[in-house]
């Protein structure tokens, strides 16, 4: 089993690889759950290189995960502009090939890092209700559900998901 190494991506050029990424692991993992059009759709909106830049710019704060010279996975950590107390992990996808090395945890316990440097005490994320195991994963790092929620993103498409949480404190006590 090969090592890994996780980056931050803060410019166009890793960005750009970010959203090449992105494309793979969506097409490959949210098809079956959300179908074609969404798919695009939210690519679309979120992935395009100056969308990342903007969220770059706005406060997140992007990972990659790389493999030698392969991206094998990424993730992505806002403040909550509303609660100081809350961050978001926005993004965490780890490719199919590389799934069960321990990128997901090593991703989610950096965004976890990432959060109490803003001085935040509670992580959330969204999750789609329909990905039972991407939920079952997040369970297994210490999340729970705290509700559903339903978000309209637009042109007819809505995101169906779960938001989980985990204090930063009891995800402290899990990493040690």
């Amino acid at each position: 089993m090969s090592s890994f190494r996780l980056q931050a991506a803060a410019d166009a050029a890793a960005l750009a690889r970010l959203s090449e990424l992105a494309h793979v692991i969506w097409h490959e993992h949210y098809l079956p759950i959300i179908g074609s059009a969404q798919v695009e759709y939210m690519l679309a909106d979120g992935y395009s290189v100056a969308a990342l830049i903007h969220a770059h710019r706005a406060g997140a704060q992007f990972t990659l995960a790389v493999d030698g010279a392969i991206d094998i996975g990424y993730a992505s950590l806002s403040p909550d502009a509303s609660d100081p107390a809350n961050a978001w992990l926005d993004k965490l996808y780890v490719h199919a090939d590389a799934r069960g090395r321990g990128v997901a945890r090593a991703l989610l316990w950096h965004a976890c890092d990432q959060a109490r440097s803003l001085g935040a005490e509670q992580l959330w994320l969204r999750v789609n209700r329909h990905n039972a195991g991407s939920i079952g994963a997040y369970q297994r790092m210490g999340l729970v559900i705290a509700r559903a929620d339903i978000k309209d993103i637009g042109h007819g498409y809505v995101m169906d998901d779960y938001l989980m949480s985990a204090s930063l404190d009891a995800m402290s006590r899990l990493q040690a």
